[in-house]
């Protein structure tokens, strides 16, 4: 009886809630970031050089290893989603023996980084699921069996190869990759680099990069306001119900995420989205600047607990010594007052102190995962030398709710 009671008051609030507001958001999945939309606008420069040099491979055996690199938000991983279904789609279409392994290494949790990626790579080629227990070698060599026993070639995409790097710290994923030297199994493997660092070429192993001496590199610039503004509008046209959001206000968007966030799309559509659920929420029939300026705030804070998430400890120390230098001072803090900083906050952990120059190295660290959110600069001091000064791109209450979040983690 007392369930029945239950289940008649969930359903009469439910039914309120779905009839409250519920043609604003037409449908969602068009906010997603795993969305591929059938035309990936103002990339088709890029998009052209990438499919030459697919159709290349695929036809013709020829065509190079390709380097998508860029900012975040600058379509790089859309492109890849778009290369693996389109390459799939074609390949089946054609009868063709291709398969493609799309691998997202930023979402890789396992320590054995190496491990899971050739276990990603065979259970793609191979249409299976490897058991636990076989050996990476095994795995290798089952990879190198079946592509040149069954006549296939394989287009591997690794998307964010760059944490790969900073968990595995060597190249030993490539080196195997690329160590066998029969002719016969190098030409039916291409493998397509997306990074949001142009150096990361540079920074491999030599031995590795010989083999990439050719590779094709493809810079994907940020959105212009322009750019972003069609974007939305398309996005808008999909998944809000008409007039939901005037033409100004999305041009609000467009101009804040192009000058604070770098032409980032993927944060104009995820402001977009929340900007629906807040007006949704608050009953509203359409978006207005409030709804905006707090999907904003949300998405500021967001992106920095989620890089804060990927230092270690002593990294995080570093960056509370920053965070409250420049609270402190509304202002660029300089590397020495940093030091002071986390000094004082080291000892009050009981944490082993390291030097200027450890922390330094750290600081660099800390600056190429944070990207553009971090703004440095060298200033001269005159006789007393020059001294690199540095600021979190963020509103104060933002660096305040994460200061106290990394104490917390600490």
């Amino acid at each position: 009886m007392m369930t029945n009671s239950i289940i008649d008051y969930f359903l009469s609030d439910f039914e309120k809630i779905s009839n409250k507001n519920k043609s604003l958001i037409v449908d969602g999945r068009y906010f997603e970031e795993d969305f591929v939309p059938y035309e990936i606008k103002f990339r088709d420069k890029e998009k052209e050089i990438i499919l030459s040099n697919i159709n290349l491979f695929l036809n013709r055996n020829a065509g190079s290893n390709l380097f998508l690199y860029g900012t975040t938000g600058t379509g790089k991983t859309l492109m890849a989603r778009y290369l693996s279904k389109g390459i799939s789609f074609y390949s089946a279409k054609n009868k063709l023996k291709v398969r493609v392994a799309y691998i997202n290494c930023k979402q890789i949790l396992s320590d054995d980084v190496d491990y899971y990626i050739f276990k990603k790579i065979y259970e793609e080629l191979a249409n299976t699921n490897i058991k636990s227990g076989v050996r990476k070698n095994d795995i290798y060599e089952n990879i190198y069996k079946f592509i040149v026993n069954n006549d296939y070639k394989l287009i591997i995409i690794l998307d964010e190869v760059d944490s790969i790097f900073r968990k595995l710290e060597n190249t030993e994923i490539l080196y195997l990759l690329l160590r066998n030297y029969d002719i016969n199994f190098l030409s039916r493997i291409r493998i397509i680099f997306i990074s949001n660092s142009p150096s990361f070429i540079s920074q491999l192993d030599q031995r590795i990069k010989s083999s990439f001496s050719s590779i094709i590199q493809v810079k994907f610039s940020p959105y212009n306001y322009y750019e972003l503004r069609e974007i939305l509008k398309d996005r808008t046209i999909k998944a809000l119900k008409p007039g939901s959001i005037s033409e100004e206000d999305i041009n609000y968007i467009s101009a804040r995420v192009s000058k604070e966030f770098f032409g980032d799309a993927r944060i104009a559509i995820n402001v977009l989205r929340l900007s629906a659920i807040i007006a949704y929420n608050k009953n509203k029939e359409k978006i207005d600047k409030d709804d905006i300026d707090e999907a904003f705030s949300s998405v500021d804070l967001n992106i920095l607990e989620s890089i804060v998430s990927t230092l270690n400890k002593t990294q995080k120390i570093i960056l509370l010594a920053l965070i409250k230098e420049q609270i402190k001072k509304e202002d660029f803090v300089t590397f020495n007052n940093l030091y002071e900083e986390y000094v004082n906050l080291s000892s009050s952990f009981g944490i082993s102190i390291l030097d200027k120059t450890a922390v330094y190295k750290n600081l660099k660290k800390i600056e190429g995962i944070f990207g553009e959110l971090i703004e440095s600069k060298i200033i001269s001091n005159g006789k007393n030398g020059v001294n690199k000064v540095l600021k979190i791109i963020s509103d104060v209450d933002n660096l305040k709710k994460i200061y106290e979040k990394i104490k917390k983690d600490i």
